[in-house]
C-alpha cells in the first residue's frame, strides 16, 4: 500500500511540474504584442477587452491563428492583424483588399468601414483553431491568482514535502 501511494504521489509531483512548466512558458512567451505565441502559432484570449473587435467569437473563447507568408496570401482571405487602440495592441480581423510588396515589406489593405492598411509585420495569420471556454480557464490561469494558487502554491508545497523527506532520511540515517 505504501508502495503504491509512492508511486501516485510521484506521478503527481510531475503532473504539477509539467503544467507548471507549461504556464511559465505561456506567459513567458509573449511576443512583443503581449500574446502568447508558440513558433507559428498565436493564442487570443477573447474577453470583454477584445470581443467589440472579434465578434463572431465569444467571450471566454480561445482562438489560435496561424501565421501566414506573403506569397500565401490572396485577395479576399480573411486575415488577423494587429492594431493599436489607446497605445494597446489588440487583434482584428478583416477581408484582404489589396496587397503590395514582397515578403520583406509587404503592404495590405482590409476591407470596412474604412479602408485600413497594415504593414507586413502587424499581419498576425490566418484562422487555425478556436476551443470555448478555454480562453477564460487560460486567462485566470496567467492572471496573479491564479498563478500564486496553480502554479507557485503548488510546487511550494512540493518544496516543503521535499525538504521534509530530505530531513526524515537524514535524521533515520544517523539511527
Amino acid at each position: 500500500m505504501k508502495s503504491i501511494l509512492k508511486i501516485l504521489l510521484g506521478i503527481l509531483e510531475i503532473a504539477i511540474i509539467i503544467f507548471a512548466i507549461f504556464m511559465v512558458a505561456t506567459v513567458f512567451m509573449r511576443n512583443e504584442y503581449g500574446y502568447t505565441q508558440f513558433g507559428d502559432k498565436t493564442w487570443i484570449i477573447i474577453d470583454d477587452m477584445n470581443i467589440a473587435e472579434l465578434p463572431h467569437y465569444t467571450s471566454g473563447d480561445l482562438v489560435i491563428i496561424e501565421k501566414v507568408l506573403y506569397n500565401d496570401v490572396n485577395v479576399g482571405d480573411e486575415l488577423y492583424y494587429y492594431d493599436t487602440i489607446n497605445e494597446q495592441y489588440i487583434v482584428r480581423s478583416g477581408i484582404v483588399k489589396t496587397k503590395a510588396g514582397d515578403n520583406r515589406s509587404a503592404l495590405y489593405t482590409f476591407e470596412g468601414e474604412k479602408s485600413t492598411a497594415v504593414a507586413g509585420e502587424r499581419l498576425l495569420g490566418e484562422y487555425s483553431s478556436s476551443h470555448s471556454n478555454m480562453g477564460k480557464i487560460l486567462g485566470f490561469l496567467q492572471s496573479t491568482a491564479g498563478f500564486l494558487i496553480f502554479v507557485i502554491l503548488p510546487i511550494l508545497v512540493l518544496f516543503i514535502y521535499q525538504v521534509y523527506n530530505l530531513v526524515m532520511i537524514l535524521k533515520y540515517d544517523k539511527e
